[in-house]
Order: C-alpha cells, then sequence, then structure tokens
C-alpha cells in the first residue's frame, strides 16, 4: 500500500497537467469531450488518498465531516428512496 500512495504523490500532478492539457484542445476545437463529473470524482479520490498519505487517515475523516457541515448546500437524510433516487439518476447520466 505504500508503494500506491507514493505512485499517486507523483501521477496526482500528472493528470492535473494532461486534464488541463485536454481541456485546452476542447477550447480550442470548440468541443465539450470530458464529463464533469467523472472529472471532479477521479481528481477528489486522487487527492483524498494523497492527503491520507502524506497527513493520515484521521485528518481526511476529520475533515470530511467538516465540508459536509459547513459546504453541503442541501443535507439529506439517509434511506431507502435516497439511494434508490441517487442510483438511478447515476446510472442514466452516462446516456
Amino acid at each position: 500500500m505504500e508503494a500506491y500512495g507514493a505512485i499517486l504523490n507523483i501521477v496526482v500532478p500528472i493528470f492535473f497537467l494532461l486534464f488541463f492539457i485536454e481541456k485546452g484542445f476542447e477550447w480550442y476545437l470548440g468541443k465539450q469531450v470530458i464529463r464533469g463529473l467523472d472529472s471532479v470524482s477521479s481528481f477528489s479520490s486522487g487527492i483524498t488518498n494523497v492527503i491520507k498519505d502524506v497527513l493520515g487517515l484521521s485528518v481526511s475523516i476529520l475533515t470530511y465531516s467538516w465540508l459536509v457541515e459547513k459546504v453541503a448546500i442541501v443535507h439529506l437524510e439517509a434511506g431507502w428512496m435516497l439511494y434508490l433516487v441517487g442510483f438511478v439518476a447515476v446510472d442514466f447520466q452516462g446516456y
């Protein structure tokens, strides 16, 4: 697992660089190729793993809780209906 963290520390900045190069080509060509939600998901996953490796898991967990309390626009109670709607929405967003 330590090798995984070390590789991520190197690769995440490269991902950002390639992302911005690709966005530049999109702008230049006038086309949209990159899906925003996929990019946010991938970057947040990579950054979370890097932060976890650099600062430790407990800091990541405490930071997430603070972000949910301070930054979240809407608070939804977890229940079967929320998971069902979320599953269907994520499943159909790719079409």
